[in-house]
């Protein structure tokens, strides 16, 4: 399926049918007075208005759980040509993504094949308004969220335009490993070299660090003051570094680990290529349970002017800042010891890649 204008159109389909199997199967009966006193509940159906910045949302959201696993050949949002010096890269559209799916298979190749459907809690349709010059009341834009989501995201990601706030964690022993293979180093020769010396006195300490949509080569998040868009990569902001709960090793971190705006750090990549990761999963992995271990704030948009979403995952009322254009947002919440981020990816997946889990039941891992 490939879905050039409209690309939430197989998500929202495909989120309909659940419903309307859910409702087929429900028998309605009446009930009496006594019974619906002793009965409390939300309409499955709500309807939020409100306010902001000279924009008025109307959004629709829909109480319901719902498991997905879905294939989709070829993914775009925002096709169309750009001009802005913030634009980074020659990419067509704002987010490309092919083989895009949702969901896994498990033992995809047997009779034993168990689907693990990608989850979401609370999905809603929001519609944001605004009255143009001629004093005409319009559609500034339109988003599809999810209160909640967990589960693997796969796909050749070719661009992404939003907010993409990662985690990168993993033992120091491992990028040095990466290090001494790229430059042909052997424990004796790894002595005299700056980068290897370093990571060998990190030892098996943890290593981590928040990880954006970068551009290629600098690590820059932004270009003259605007965040960029078109990404291909992700990686170390310019002038952010590794850290670790290493009391000792902190310190020296910042000295020797921090991508200077080159897109290395100690010697090793810190901007990666989009399209090496064939999946991602979203939310806490560790964490079955939706309520604990789903990501909070994902969302996709489309819009024709910069219009500020509400962020439903804040509790201060804060809104997201889009450009003209298409969106993801899968933002971290909370701060400091609290944060939580949408995604983890360990350090060997960072250098390496990750490959794509099942997403067909047979023989094809994608394009079922």
């Amino acid at each position: 399926m490939r879905s050039t204008c409209h690309p939430l159109k197989p998500l929202l389909t495909l989120l309909c049918g659940s419903l309307f199997v859910c409702a087929a199967q429900a028998e309605l009966k009446p009930m009496a007075d006594n019974e619906l006193a002793e009965i409390t509940g939300q309409a499955l159906v709500t309807l939020d208005g409100l306010t902001y910045g000279g924009f008025e949302y109307t959004r629709v959201n829909l109480g319901a759980e719902i498991d997905l696993l879905t294939n989709i050949d070829e993914l775009r949002l925002g096709n169309y040509s750009r001009n802005d010096p913030n634009t980074v890269s020659d990419q067509p559209a704002d987010i490309r993504i092919n083989n895009f799916a949702l969901g896994r298979v498990d033992n995809a190749n047997s009779s034993n094949a168990t689907v693990v459907p990608f989850q979401v809690r609370d999905p809603y349709l929001e519609f944001a308004f605004k009255v143009n010059g001629q004093g005409i009341r319009e559609v500034a834009g339109i988003r599809l969220g999810f209160g909640r989501a967990r589960g693997d995201l796969s796909g050749d990601i070719l661009s992404l335009t939003g907010n993409m706030q990662g985690l990168v964690t993993g033992s120091a022993s491992t990028a040095r490993e990466y290090y001494m293979a790229q430059n042909n180093l052997n424990a004796f020769t790894c002595t005299f070299n700056f980068n290897c010396l370093a990571l060998s006195m990190a030892g098996n300490s943890e290593i981590f660090s928040e990880i954006q949509l970068v551009k290629n080569g600098t690590g820059d998040t932004t270009v003259n003051g605007l965040p960029i868009n078109r990404a291909t990569h992700i990686g170390v902001p310019n002038g952010e570094s590794f850290h670790t709960d290493n009391a000792t090793l902190e310190p020296l971190l910042p000295a020797i680990s921090t991508n200077n705006g080159d897109c290395v750090a100690s010697g090793l990549p810190a901007c990666f290529p989009l399209v090496n990761y064939k999946s991602i999963f979203v939310g806490d992995r560790t964490q079955a349970d939706l309520s604990i271990g789903g990501a909070q704030g994902v969302f996709f948009s489309l819009q024709n002017q910069n219009v500020p979403w509400q962020d439903l995952a804040s509790t201060n009322n804060q809104f997201v800042a889009t450009q003209s254009g298409a969106f993801a947002n899968f933002a971290k919440s909370g701060e400091g010891a609290n944060t939580i981020y949408p995604f983890i990816v360990s350090l060997y997946e960072a250098l390496n890649g990750a490959a794509r889990v099942p997403t067909c039941i047979g023989d094809l891992s994608k394009g079922c």
